[in-house]
């Protein structure tokens, strides 16, 4: 599991790269919105407003909820720091289908697609309820009950269900659009996956 020197040096790394460019560049290729007084950019981010300051780098959210743990702030480095301006493919894929996905296949179930047949499973319409509180959107036909979420401006999950019954257990899983790998690397997207998962667990709890 990484330690937070981990985060911090992630963090650090993405930050010495994306200073030395134009936050304008960096926010058109990601889908963002370019602040004009001191450079940086507003996205949104599962739903949330963020903004990230250019001189330093910082990432703070704009809204009450508490801040960002510091290994989400680098994981919305690394998609600014990736965006290439690329649009949605339209498509679903799974995850082994991502590059080097299979290497990280047990990483991601056990981020995302267990913890979400597990909580969820056998209360489908959970998941349709809370998803709008981490920019969610109702996601079609799909299994029992189904989500886009929307992680960045430019990056989505499909996260669908089925209840199961007697015969059999529930199931899931969250797919992504074909055009995740311009935006994340094949081990954020096991993290991003996971998020708006626990963030709605989290709600379900209080």
């Amino acid at each position: 599991m990484p330690r937070v020197d981990d985060y911090q040096m992630s963090f650090d790394l993405a930050a010495r790269e994306l200073a030395g460019r134009d936050p304008k560049d960096v926010a058109r290729l990601a889908g963002a919105e370019p602040l004009a007084e001191g450079g940086g950019l507003t996205l949104a981010y599962y739903g949330r407003p963020l903004k990230v300051g250019w001189d330093p780098i910082t990432v703070a959210a704009q809204d009450d909820a508490p801040p960002l743990p510091l290994a989400e702030q680098a994981l919305v480095l690394h998609y600014l720091q990736n965006a290439d301006g690329a649009l949605p493919a339209g498509q679903w894929i799974t995850f082994r289908e991502v590059e080097s996905g299979e290497f990280y296949w047990s990483a991601f179930a056990k981020r995302a697609k267990d913890p979400l047949v597990k909580f969820f499973g056998a209360r489908p319409g959970l998941l349709s309820e809370l998803a709008p509180k981490v920019g969610g959107t109702p996601g079609g036909d799909t299994g029992d009950a189904s989500a886009i979420i929307q992680a960045f401006p430019l990056v989505s999950f499909l996260m669908v269900l089925w209840a199961g019954d007697e015969e059999f257990p529930p199931e899931g899983n969250v797919l992504m659009d074909k055009n995740i790998g311009h935006y994340l690397s094949t081990e954020d997207v096991a993290l991003a996956a996971g998020l708006p998962i626990y963030k709605m667990m989290a709600l379900a709890r209080r």
